[in-house]
């Protein structure tokens, strides 16, 4: 397997994790919209039904009080090491900003909860820039999404590729003033817009090939914001952000980050560069003759 091969199937299975890891910030589920669409003449003509099993799905959703909340999610405190330079052809992003931990992190408050998303966001944005995942996975306690840590990882450490034009590749805002709680699960739900950098030079740059895919193409997500939910529950002194609370009735918006899933994704990385490479080759051929 050449070296060229090795790195074209990375960069493709990049985006196919990328992609699985916005999904959680990001659409909800067409899957659920059928299902509601689906219920909707049920409903109508089962009015009493209707009413019947309202009371009990609503007493186990609160609204936690406070004031609000609502706005874009952005992290207090960086270490600085100088001004930031964003990466370029010519090299990675320079001085990216050390993101701190805030104080309320761990606590069980919705504050620590909106201190935790802060930094997972702030955290995940130098993982991009950067390539060191080290403070993004000490956080990623459920562990579902280290294997888009690995592809980043991967990327830098072998100098393939790596985020330029850009300073902060993500951004979520909190459409909803508090969260709501399930009172029976502890888990807690917080709509969402998630917008991935679709300025003009944002994008990954592929060494291999001199070739700069935009942000939105990697993360197959359009430059404007994307409605969502973060789901998160606290346990054993710490925040974690889950794909979706237990007893949803509708399916997960994220592909599972489980190994199995993982593997299948990346045969199908691997053999959508293959087809690719093969058909690139031929067309070289054919070019030649």
């Amino acid at each position: 397997m050449s070296t060229m091969y090795t790195r074209r199937t990375a960069l493709t299975a990049l985006g196919l994790g990328t992609a699985a890891l916005l999904a959680a910030c990001s659409s909800k589920s067409s899957e659920s919209s059928a299902t509601a669409s689906a219920s909707a003449p049920e409903s109508s003509a089962s009015a009493s039904a209707t009413a019947s099993v309202s009371p009990t799905a609503e007493a186990t959703t609160t609204v936690e009080p406070g004031p609000s909340m609502k706005g874009e999610v952005v992290l207090a405190d960086y270490s600085s090491t100088g001004t930031f330079e964003p990466g370029t052809k010519e090299h990675k992003a320079v001085n990216v900003a050390i993101p701190v931990e805030p104080a309320k992190l761990r606590e069980n408050s919705v504050e620590g909860l909106h201190a935790f998303i802060a930094y997972w966001q702030a955290t995940l944005n130098y993982l991009l820039l950067t390539g060191d995942g080290t403070r993004f996975t000490n956080i990623d306690h459920t562990g579902d999404y280290s294997t888009v840590a690995e592809f980043f990882q991967s990327m830098y450490a072998s100098e393939s590729g790596w985020v330029i034009g850009s300073e902060r590749p993500m951004v979520l805002s909190l459409t909803a003033d508090r969260p709501t709680k399930d009172t029976r699960t502890g888990y807690y739900t917080w709509a969402t817009e998630m917008v991935i950098d679709g300025a003009e030079g944002a994008g990954v740059y592929s060494k291999t090939n001199d070739r700069v895919q935009p942000l939105t193409e990697v993360f197959k997500y359009p430059g404007k914001p994307v409605a969502g939910q973060i789901v998160a529950h606290y346990q054993d002194g710490t925040w974690r952000m889950v794909r979706r609370a237990p007893g949803t009735a509708s399916a997960s918006p994220v592909p599972s980050l489980s190994p199995s899933a993982s593997a299948e994704g990346t045969a199908s990385a691997e053999a959508t560069a293959a087809g690719s490479a093969e058909a690139t080759t031929a067309s070289a051929e054919a070019s030649a003759q």
